[in-house]
């Protein structure tokens, strides 16, 4: 009797999602991808990074202290820019600006 009510429980379940990921109603909405989330505009440049954050953040290719200038936090060591966006700093070397990169870029 358990194992029935179980089997019955779990197709109950099964064909409740099937009906939701079909699009059938409104609750389809509600499974959306997320692609559907993603903002229009690139996220801005700049904005407040916590101060406590900054002072434990280092370069990720030579483990230097950063400083702020403007909109980017700036190795001690390689002078890579790592961009501030939306207050989140990316700290990822793919994203960040070479020395010369920088000095080219409009400010």
């Amino acid at each position: 009797m358990k194992r029935l009510l179980f089997v019955a429980l779990a197709a109950g379940g099964a064909a409740l999602w099937w009906k939701r990921r079909s699009g059938s109603g409104s609750a389809a909405e509600s499974w959306s991808t997320p692609a559907a989330d993603v903002p229009s505009e690139p996220p801005k440049l700049g904005g407040d990074v916590d101060p406590e954050l900054l002072a434990i953040l280092a370069c990720p290719l030579d483990k230097q202290p950063v400083t702020r200038e403007g909109n980017y936090l700036v190795c001690q060591e390689c002078q890579r820019h790592y961009p501030i966006r939306d207050g989140i700093p990316v700290m990822l070397i793919d994203e960040a600006l070479t020395p010369e990169q920088a000095a080219a870029a409009p400010v």
